[in-house]
């Protein structure tokens, strides 16, 4: 793996904290150039600085780290990222999207806007992405391109369907890249992690319009069960581990669930009936006592969930 990605030039996104810089740091130390792109131009784990105070970072003796501002939602600022690696480094072999944005609360009072926004990260971020760096890719003959989605864009969650719907449109863009960019040697894959403790449970916002009394508990117990299962799941580094090694592999795998009682979940829902899997997730989001989804996925296939 290590052979594979030394002298790589690597494109992340949402790097300066959770997936995205774990992912980054790793990169490095497989000996790749890193671009760490956010909003700021912070590099993994670094503090807000005045302009101008950020810099290259070496991590260690392989890899360096590159600070890059760059505005997902702005079509010129990713332009301009994207055109600034080309022409400091001649080329871009790696294309990590795992910047993302988190919006929780019932269908009936979110609005198209609100859908709007929470697309406009996760999802036409990564198109704006695309469009930038799909170009250099296919002239210089390869590349990858790896999209963070989420189990999420598989199984809807409630009460946080928003989010769900945009991780699941990454998904399709994932596959459809994989066909579309065959024959200029780009392969495209889609990372699905479980519940990953970082710093995207605290940043989860709420739709602006208040919940109606008539789901405010049914939200209330969801959302605590997210936020206890998040702040009880993997290390952002499993998934940078994932992402690292789909990068390195000759042939990637076009889908890689990273969690174990999750990917057992995946593999249910190719095999069982939709009215199972909905009430695995009833049980898991909506039951007075919720249960943990991989416990779910390891002891609840019983005469209980079973029609």
């Amino acid at each position: 793996m290590k052979k594979n990605l030394q002298g790589r030039v690597v494109l992340v996104t949402g790097a300066s904290s959770g997936i995205g810089a774990a992912a980054a740091l790793l990169f490095a130390e497989r000996g790749s150039t890193v671009y760490c792109a956010s909003r700021r131009g912070l590099l993994p784990g670094q503090e807000p600085k005045p302009p101008g105070g950020s810099g290259p970072r070496r991590p260690g003796p392989a890899g360096v780290l590159h600070p890059l501002v760059m505005d997902l939602t702005d079509d010129a600022a990713v332009a301009a990222g994207v055109a600034e690696i080309l022409r400091r480094e001649g080329r871009l072999d790696v294309v990590v999207h795992a910047a993302g944005d988190g919006l929780a609360g019932p269908i009936e009072v979110s609005a198209a806007g609100d859908a709007a926004r929470q697309m406009d990260v996760n999802y036409f971020g990564a198109l704006r992405l695309l469009g930038a760096a799909l170009p250099a890719l296919r002239k210089q003959g390869g590349g990858r391109i790896i999209l963070v989605g989420s189990v999420g864009g598989i199984f809807s969650i409630p009460f946080q369907s928003l989010y769900s719907s945009s991780k699941a449109a990454l998904t399709m863009l994932s596959d459809g890249l994989r066909l579309e960019l065959k024959p200029f040697n780009i392969q495209s894959s889609v990372i699905l992690p479980g519940d990953v403790k970082t710093g995207f449970t605290a940043a989860r916002r709420n739709v602006p319009t208040p919940c109606p009394e008539a789901y405010r508990e049914a939200m209330k117990r969801a959302v605590s069960v997210m936020e206890r299962d998040e702040q009880g799941g993997m290390g952002p580094e499993r998934v940078a581990r994932a992402i690292v090694k789909t990068a390195a592999a000759k042939r990637p795998r076009a889908r890689l669930v990273v969690g174990g009682g999750y990917r057992v979940l995946v593999f249910l829902n190719r095999l069982l009936p939709y009215a199972v899997v909905e009430k695995l997730i009833s049980l898991t989001y909506l039951n007075a006592a919720p249960i943990a989804p991989t416990r779910l996925a390891n002891s609840r296939l019983n005469k209980s969930v079973l029609p």
